[in-house]
């Protein structure tokens, strides 16, 4: 492997990791060689820990028309979610999630949403196992459908490289027995495609495994990156059998094949090539062995016929829409808000038509509200989404709405209103304790409380114990130094709460007036006291300063304050390893304003420059969620790439 990690912790898991990593190449590269990894359904061969035994689980024998009426039930549970009626929901897809491997689904997938919202390690763990238990379901359903006409040269390469006999399902076989053998005895023909109850099975247990996927590469490790590449690469053949199955019936499957299923053909499938379009090449490269790229535009053209089908996945299809283009913006907000921006209105105009009080929906309008500037509209959204959450399962949600809601505030410089919510988050222990206490004691510094401030400060490092595969968290790893820093120079800090911003990329959400408070407080810790200001502090102010700038459009004084830090020897830089690439991103975002109005390449060449020194660093705080932004901007530099060489052609 090439990606360099992150540097540990101190800890002694690094023999563990690497058993671990090593085993999980292997893992990939044998399913790599393995074409059949699909249709490998024994115990070995799915990730499930609790197997169900075909034999108390019947063949799906409804046709597509009776499936369409059986899932009534399913769809009235969808409704009931969005239309937050959270525990109604639940207790619908209880009903038959011991049984039925679509409502297992559902169950888990509540779990699964639950768990992205908390990133407690207990939802998670609970998130898999419930995905894992609709797998095992759906393994089952599988092993017991009646299996279609298979010809008699794939019989043969079957019987040769796996030892299993096909000769029971051949139709030839079956056409030269004797005329006068008993009904009993003839086995019933083979149906002449994949039954529309495998085919259903096929896809849901593609949907556990990509579901479970995604809340891996969640985690930022390389070694959830190389699970959730295992778990991608089975998802994937599935998909891509069920896919080829129905193209193969050509107009019959309209007949054959219902809409839930077809719909969650689309979702799927254009879900993982989305997430694989959107990986940087480092997290990339981890998870590549398996065999497979992304089509962007593919992908959210499958998503967008899952959407426009009406089917049980056609609200999460709106969702995922929605996290593409508001969290990715997110990410690089000064390069790709202009044109995301609009795409992610419609589709929550579109979705709110449906769910006009979606808790949901109207989070993702508070996401969409602060990228455009709307600060105060996004924190309006935000409080009503949470009001719109119910108690018990609700609660989560209202956290994560409570979350946003200190990030506006911070963007907004009401740091009174930020510490109550962030001080809220760390006593209800949502996500990172220590995190929360931190970005709390940062806003009571910023609002004049110092003395208040390093009492929180100092009562944080035993609250540092947020693990995922045995190493500390890294927001929490980025906490401890910093602490430890602080204490080191006598509590002698340089605006952590501006520092937050820049790593979070707030400042493009916050208005001229506020981004010149934050310019001049700046300056003034800048000029304060220069001597006492050691170079790593020294270049995370400047970087700021620079970020600032260019939001103000002052590119050329910012472009000086951030050429300064990206000009600084490696061996200057003792603690703030970050600083730096960072210092490369907010430069090339500043060139990419600057030369908005050039033509040609000119419009990205300094830009591009910038994001690929930024590239060449390794091993600091944060350096996958910078892998990210870059490969965004990258993204967008090679649509407009094409969208020229497409005008040249014309």
């Amino acid at each position: 492997m090439t990606t360099k990690q992150l540097t540990p912790p101190n800890d002694n898991a690094q023999d563990d990791d690497a058993k671990l990593i090593q085993q999980l190449q292997d893992d990939l590269n044998k399913a790599a060689i393995n074409g059949d990894d699909d249709d490998g359904l024994d115990d070995s061969s799915s990730s499930s820990s609790t197997p169900v035994s075909s034999a108390k689980v019947p063949a799906n024998m409804l046709t597509a028309s009776e499936q369409v009426l059986a899932d009534q039930g399913m769809l009235q549970g969808v409704n009931m979610f969005f239309e937050n009626q959270f525990v109604e929901a639940q207790r619908m897809f209880a009903t038959q999630d011991q049984t039925n491997p679509i409502y297992a689904l559902g169950s888990g997938s509540l779990s699964f949403m639950k768990a992205c919202m908390t990133f407690n390690d207990a939802d998670i763990q609970n998130a898999i196992k419930m995905l894992q238990h609709a797998e095992a379901l759906c393994t089952a359903q599988i092993q017991a459908a009646p299996k279609k006409t298979v010809p008699l040269s794939a019989s043969i390469s079957k019987l040769v490289s796996s030892g299993w006999s096909y000769f029971g399902y051949n139709s030839e076989k079956s056409s030269t027995k004797s005329s006068s053998s008993s009904a009993v005895s003839t086995p019933p023909p083979p149906p002449k495609y994949m039954t529309n109850g495998e085919m259903r099975a096929r896809v849901i247990r593609a949907e556990c495994l990509l579901l479970t996927s995604l809340i891996l590469l969640l985690q930022e490790s390389i070694m959830s990156y190389l699970k959730a590449g295992l778990n991608l690469r089975k998802g994937y053949k599935s998909y891509e059998n069920v896919w080829a199955e129905i193209k193969n019936m050509g107009d019959e499957s309209d007949k054959l094949v219902d809409n839930n299923t077809l719909g969650g053909v689309h979702f799927g499938l254009g879900t993982i090539h989305i997430v694989l379009a959107s990986m940087p090449a480092k997290i990339l490269r981890i998870i590549s062995s398996f065999g497979y790229t992304g089509d962007k535009a593919f992908g959210f053209d499958l998503v967008q016929k899952c959407i426009a089908g009406k089917g049980i996945r056609s609200p999460l299809g709106s969702l995922m829409y929605l996290s593409y283009y508001t969290i990715l913006t997110g990410f690089a907000p000064s390069v790709l808000g202009e044109t995301n921006i609009p795409v992610a209105d419609k589709i929550l105009n579109e979705a709110l038509k449906d769910y006009k009080e979606s808790a949901f929906f109207l989070y993702f309008a508070g996401r969409t509200n602060r990228l455009k500037g709307l600060t105060q509209e996004s924190t309006e959204n935000f409080e009503l989404a949470s009001s719109k959450a119910t108690a018990e399962w609700g609660s989560e949600l209202q956290r994560l709405c409570d979350y946003e809601l200190g990030l506006n505030c911070a963007i907004l410089l009401d740091w009174t209103g930020a510490q109550k919510c962030f001080d809220r988050l760390a006593s209800e222990n949502y996500w990172s304790k220590a995190f929360f206490l931190y970005f709390k004691a940062a806003c009571l510094e910023a609002s004049g409380e110092r003395d208040k401030a390093i009492t929180i400060y100092q009562s944080i490092p035993g609250l540092v114990n947020r693990k995922f595969g045995g190493r500390t968290i890294l927001v929490e790893q980025y906490v401890a130094r910093k602490l430890k820093l602080f204490e080191q120079n006598g509590f002698d800090t340089h605006l952590p709460a501006l520092e937050i911003l820049l790593i979070w990329n707030a400042f493009s959400s916050m208005t001229p007036e506020h981004l010149k408070t934050c310019l001049a407080q700046v300056d003034a810790k800048i000029s304060q006291n220069r001597t006492a200001t050691g170079l790593d502090s020294l270049a995370v102010l400047k970087t700021i300063k620079g970020a600032i700038l260019h939001q103000l459009g002052q590119h050329k004084e910012g472009a000086e304050c951030l050429n300064w830090v990206i000009a600084l020897p490696a061996a200057k830089v003792q603690e703030e390893k970050w600083v730096v690439p960072f210092a490369c991103w907010e430069a090339g975002v500043g060139a990419w304003m600057e030369d908005k109005q050039q033509e040609g390449d000119r419009r990205w060449t300094r830009a591009k420059g910038f994001w690929e020194k930024a590239m060449t660093f390794s091993g600091y705080e944060f350096e996958f969620r910078l892998s990210i932004r870059i490969h965004a901007a990258m993204m967008k530099i090679q649509e407009l790439l094409e969208q020229m060489n497409l005008k040249a052609f014309h």
